[in-house]
């Protein structure tokens, strides 16, 4: 046989599909002889509309993430109806107030084409000839699916369409077989068992009733739905997906050149939290919230050998919740690996400093912890099982440790009350140095949640949503079973309330690039700094026993609590005495007060201004009021030693005890570069100008010592002080722009070039990280992405250029790519590796 699995517009560019990687692997182990295709339809639409009327990224990731309001759905509803002008108006009238008019009109621009280009891929697939066409759909991805299978059928009757995927679950899928009579077959659940058993009835025409969960018809064309399987697969049936079809043409495609490619793996399924305490408004894992994860030895064994495989280092997991188990087992695999992995991962939002450290050390750099929330009563209706502090803390902790954190503040929950979010409002302006939510949204009533089947908790009158009437044509009772979102009348707080959140969320989202926090812990004493919009004061140092307070609210605790633990550590205060302390740091948004419990909100100093991307035009590009001249600057001392401070903040670090000391200049080791991170330092002076004319012996030696330094300390988020001499070819800034950017830059136009290299300057502009066997470079200095690839089975040469290395030692055709490149500079007679390794990542604003 000859099996075409299809992955459809909307899904993302950045991901392959689990579903079909899993189905290439399982289908490929049963029918060894039988040729299985993967077509990522997602990757070519793309290039196909970018031909005719263009669509950046930004546009492309709107449609991804319209899901809620339809959007996406209906460009394709046009080609599923063979209209182009499906229900134009209705559906503008519908969204008119949530989708911006530029995003309307170029929807309708799609819309219009949808039916050409279903056209142009079905066609092309057919001329394949397959036997059997299965198309995977989840969230956006139906009408797209429903709309090429219907052609499909209809070109080549004697083709067997199947449907699997997450809108396949429970009565979905019995609805969505029913409700299209084109589509043959429609698997409902994990599909490694139950697919390869349909291909297997398909070829030998065998009775398909057997099939647990499959939709199939009888020989007069009528619907039958096997009955679900009652229990998960066990984790020892998770299968490695087979990306090799993905990257082929990710690279190919347009995508290449505008996303990243990324990895998608579980270690799990289904949520061990929601087996206990299912979140009401929660629909995400169907009809299996069964716990299963993969043994953690099988999961890193297999993470390697898949980036090593792809040479792939971004990684999303897909699991709904790290098990908590892998902090003690996994974890530590993953450090011990040393590959420098760019993991995302759901997580519980409770999780200790300590925790997010590991994680981060092991290459998760980006977590989705089920915020939802800041207070503790919103929190317990939805059974959240956290307190509005413990979630402060969690933001405050991840800042601490350069943990990115993306979450969405939700509302509209039956039972909660406008005191309970006009208390968080009126402190959110204390919390602008940490992660703002991604947006602010009144939750949606999902299939499968506790508030779908559970009319009693308030939501007792469900209606389809709106937009399911709109995109498509089907009797009332197959759009109620298929539909996934349904309205219902809203509950909880006032529009005017609501209104109220949305807006102190915005400021906090403008505000975050601008504001900073931060701690330097100096032992007998706590040096604080504030930039935050609406808060006076610059620098503050605690001691004593407001010192001892501080840190007992590391954790979420009650006045009372607090005043007893003082007292019982040995000081001698009051009630009195601690409630003056209180409301003295709440004047300085010090602390987040919530259920009777308080938690102070001042992450460790990390830089954590550097690590921010503001996207503009979907380029990242760092505020240049954040590289201001509000810097330490060389002080007397050696001159030949590096200088280093605990703050990049001038005023701060005038402060007693800032200061962290000087490391000899001459041959400092990669390693003492690495420590001073954790022995502190923030903030690093150059002892003299960083001289970069092409001179020889000791000039270029000492211009590579120097520039490799600045390189190294850019890449542990360091902010650097120095000085440097372009030579009459100035313009070749750009190349060095990666580099924290120079206080002067020598010669004509010397103070222009520095307020560019300001305004451009980001973490990781050209970066370069280490897979098992090979070498990922990613470069944005010239405006767009780069990436290149390149094996490193030794790291002998590379190695050898970190610190520069002489040009006699490399053949010209080794070494003249990445010299017009521009990865390697030429200093004399020495080369010089020009990206800096990529260990930390910004988070996204």
């Amino acid at each position: 046989m000859h099996i075409t699995l299809i992955n459809m517009p909307w899904a993302s560019i950045d991901f392959p599909s689990l579903a079909l990687g899993i189905l290439k692997r399982r289908v490929t182990d049963e029918f060894p002889a039988d040729r299985i295709d993967v077509v990522h339809a997602n990757l070519d639409y793309l290039d196909w509309i970018t031909e005719r009327v263009g669509l950046t990224r930004a546009e492309y990731e709107f449609c991804w993430s319209s899901y809620f309001t339809g959007y996406s759905e209906w460009i394709f509803s046009s080609a599923l109806y063979d209209d182009p002008h499906w229900r134009d108006s209705e559906f503008a009238d519908l969204v008119l107030d949530t989708v911006p008019e530029e995003m309307l009109a170029k929807g309708r621009a799609l819309h219009a084409l949808a039916p050409e280009y279903v056209a142009d891929l079905v066609g092309r697939v057919l001329a394949d000839r397959p036997d059997v066409v299965a198309f995977s759909t989840t969230f956006a991805q139906n009408s797209a699916v429903l709309a090429a299978a219907r052609l499909v059928k209809r070109l080549a009757p004697h083709v067997t369409v199947v449907l699997g995927g997450g809108n396949c679950d429970g009565p979905q899928g019995a609805a969505l077989h029913r409700g299209f009579p084109f589509v043959d077959f429609v698997c409902r659940g994990e599909g490694e068992v139950a697919f390869p058993q349909l291909l297997a009835c398909v070829r030998d025409s065998a009775d398909p009733s057997g099939i647990p969960g499959l939709c199939w018809r009888d020989a007069q064309g009528m619907s039958h739905a096997n009955p679900m399987s009652a229990a998960p697969l066990p984790q020892s049936a998770l299968v490695v997906p087979d990306y090799t079809d993905y990257f082929e043409q990710h690279a190919a495609a347009r995508a290449g050149s505008l996303a990243e490619p990324h990895l998608v793996v579980e270690s799990s399924r289904g949520c061990w939290w929601g087996q206990k305490h299912h979140c009401t408004f929660c629909g995400l894992n169907g009809s299996f919230m069964e716990f299963r994860s993969k043994s953690p030895d099988r999961f890193v064994d297999e993470l390697i050998e898949m980036t090593a495989r792809h040479r792939v280092l971004n990684v999303a997991v897909a699991d709904n919740i790290l098990d908590m188990t892998y902090l003690r087992s996994a974890v530590p695999r993953l450090i011990e690996a040393g590959y420098d992995l760019r993991i995302s991962y759901e997580i519980k939002s409770n999780m200790r400093r300590e925790q997010l450290a590991s994680l981060i050390e092991a290459g998760i750099h980006y977590v989705q912890p089920g915020i939802e929330s800041l207070s503790t009563r919103v929190l317990g209706l939805m059974d959240k099982g956290v307190t509005g502090c413990q979630n402060v803390r969690m933001l405050r902790d991840a800042q601490s440790v350069g943990l990115g954190v993306v979450w969405n503040y939700l509302f509209g929950f039956p039972g909660e009350t406008e005191e309970d979010y006009d208390s968080v409002i009126r402190q959110l302006p204390a919390l602008q140095h940490l992660a703002p939510p991604s947006d602010v949204t009144r939750i949606a009533i999902e299939r499968f949640s506790p508030y779908f089947n559970r009319p009693e908790l308030g939501f007792g009158d469900l209606r389809p949503a709106a937009h399911y009437a709109v995109i498509y044509d089907l009797p009332e009772g197959d759009l109620h079973d298929m539909a996934y979102l349904f309205d219902a009348a809203h509950q909880g707080i006032t529009a005017a309330c609501a209104e109220r959140l949305h807006k102190a969320v915005d400021t906090w989202r403008g505000s975050h690039a601008h504001g900073r926090l931060t701690q330097c812990d100096l032992g007998d004493n706590v040096v604080l700094t504030n930039t935050r919009p609406g808060f006076e004061w610059r620098s503050m140092r605690v001691e004593g026993w407001e010192l001892s307070a501080l840190r007992l609210l590391e954790h979420p605790r009650t006045p009372g609590v607090l005043s007893t633990k003082l007292r019982a550590q040995g000081h001698a205060v009051t009630d009195e005495d601690v409630s003056r302390l209180i409301a003295h740091w709440h004047a300085h948004g010090l602390l987040f007060e919530d259920d009777g419990l308080i938690v102070h909100v001042v992450p460790v100093a990390a830089n954590q201004d550097l690590m921010r991307w503001v996207t503009s035009a979907n380029t990242p590009a760092l505020v240049p009021a954040l590289l201001s001249d509000d810097t330490p600057r060389e002080t007397p001392g050696d001159a030949s030693a590096l200088r280093c401070w605990r703050e990049r903040d001038a005023e701060t670090c005038e402060r007693s005890g800032m200061r962290l000391g000087d490391v000899p200049y001459e041959k400092v080791p990669a390693r003492t570069l690495a420590r001073l991170t954790e022995l502190g330092a923030r903030h690093v002076a150059l002892p003299a100008p960083v001289l970069l004319p092409h001179g020889h012996g000791d000039d270029a030696r000492q211009a590579v010592q120097a520039l490799t330094h600045v390189r190294d300390l850019t890449g542990h988020g360091i902010s650097v002080d120095w000085e440097v001499d372009l030579g009459p070819d100035t313009e070749r800034w750009h190349l060095f722009s990666h580099l924290h950017p120079p206080r002067t830059v020598a010669g004509p136009g010397g103070d222009a070039i520095v307020e560019q290299w300001r305004a451009a300057f980001h973490m990781n502009k050209c970066g370069y990280r280490r897979g098992r066997g090979f070498v990922e470079i990613n470069d944005h200095r010239h405006g767009t992405q780069r990436r290149i690839v390149m094996a490193d089975p030794n790291e002998g040469k590379l190695s050898a250029l970190l610190a520069g290395a002489p040009a006699d030692d490399f053949r010209p055709q080794e070494i003249d790519p990445f010299l017009k490149a521009g990865l390697v500079h030429r200093a004399g007679s020495l080369l010089w590796w020009m990206p800096s390794r990529i260990l930390r990542w910004p988070a996204v604003v």
